[in-house]
């Protein structure tokens, strides 16, 4: 979770140290990974079975790591969802590496 501008126009603060979780389906966790402590992470799926329209439409990420951890006014309970959308690719040698990113913050409330 990388400091990007929320919808109020505010930045959102780095979240170090966070689980990622990609969720695909009914909530099915298919990838997770921790940020580092500039709130960057990277996930790798198979292309050959996660095809770019089905995770664009079918699948988020999860922040799992209570948001009190980021910043002790925010709530430790609940978390955040995130949808994805696709930046284009990049071309590495033979490999053609398609670059998805968060799309907007929505918090879920604690159950």
């Amino acid at each position: 979770m990388d400091g990007n501008v929320g919808v109020n126009g505010t930045a959102t603060p780095v979240f170090p140290n966070a689980l990622v979780q990609l969720q695909c389906g009914a909530g099915n966790v298919v990838s997770s990974a921790t940020t580092n402590g500039s709130g960057i992470f990277s996930i790798l799926l198979d292309p050959l079975q996660f095809l770019l329209p089905s995770l664009l439409n079918n699948c988020n990420l999860a922040v799992k790591t209570p948001l009190s951890n980021c910043n002790a006014a925010l709530p430790s309970v609940g978390g955040l969802i995130l949808s994805l959308q696709s930046l284009g690719s990049t071309l590495v040698g033979l490999l053609n590496i398609t670059n998805i990113v968060p799309a907007g913050f929505r918090l879920l409330p604690s159950t």
